[in-house]
């Protein structure tokens, strides 16, 4: 089933898939839900619901610029789930909604029944250098039509892309892919926003946070450091740490362990058991 919800001046847009306890998931920057369908598929014990973040997807209309932040993002999750109805979530996400994830549940940890951190690509800091290549796109979009943008990246950072696409030709698709995507240029603030903000600005503020949580992380990812999924899981108390095949090894692979993992970790927290 296909919702809306009206909160901040903006109307979101989510689907509800299935039947069951809530696992609420959030897309990476530059995504929408349609992400996460792809990736998730269909659940067994769970209920998925996925929406479009502010500034992605259908969620209209645009925002200001400095609404582009892990703290807007947690706070616009928290008003889905209350528009839902649904008091306590497993809340997850990907890449920038594993920040958005994480965010929530330092802001309301009695909502959140588990995490799971699928390829986290911001720590406690900002403007990570893995997401310097977005930033640059961000960059271009606010200074020439689409394009044009796309030429000179491609041209400006030639050898730069070149590199990521020798590890993991999906993440340079992904980098050019931002150039066609709906209201490129209307929307390329995010990419100059998002990686300036942070879902933390000191790990004291998760050393106490005992949700039990799936951190999901991959090698060959340029834009997501298997490091930075081995630290959120040393630095989560009660955080388990899976490596799956990148999707520069094996799309299919890559969804298809992803997927079984999922379950698994939910399963587990339906049988009252510590995911192991």
């Amino acid at each position: 089933m296909t919702g809306v919800f009206d909160h901040d001046g903006m109307t979101f847009r989510y689907d509800e898939i299935g039947n069951g306890p809530a696992l609420v998931f959030c897309h990476g920057l530059g995504g929408d839900r349609n992400q996460l369908k792809d990736l998730i598929g269909p659940l067994d014990s769970h209920q998925l619901i996925v929406w479009d973040s502010r500034g992605h997807g259908e969620t209209e209309p645009g925002c200001r610029p400095e609404d582009f932040t892990f703290e807007r993002f947690a706070d616009d999750l928290r008003a889905l789930l209350d528009h839902v109805d649904v008091e306590r979530a497993v809340v997850g996400g990907i890449s920038m909604g594993a920040g958005v994830g994480v965010k929530f549940a330092v802001d309301h940890p009695s909502r959140v029944r588990a995490l799971i951190l699928a390829r986290p690509a911001w720590l406690n800091e900002p403007e990570p250098p893995n997401l310097q290549q977005v930033t640059a796109v961000g960059q271009l979009l606010s200074q020439a039509q689409p394009e044009e943008a796309l030429k000179i990246f491609e041209s400006k950072y030639a050898e730069q892309l070149d590199a990521v696409r020798r590890v993991s030709p999906p993440v340079a698709d992904s980098l050019r892919q931002q150039f066609s995507k709906p209201k490129a240029a209307e929307r390329g603030e995010r990419l100059l926003r998002m990686p300036a903000s942070v879902p933390i600005e000191s790990w004291e503020v998760v050393a106490h946070l005992s949700t039990p949580t799936l951190v999901i992380g991959t090698d060959r990812d340029p834009a997501h450091p298997l490091e930075f999924a081995r630290e959120w899981a040393r630095r989560l108390p009660n955080a388990e740490l899976l490596q799956i095949p990148s999707r520069a090894e094996s799309p299919e692979e890559h969804v298809k362990q992803f997927r079984a993992n999922l379950q698994r970790f939910l399963e587990s927290l339906e049988a009252g058991m510590r995911p192991c």
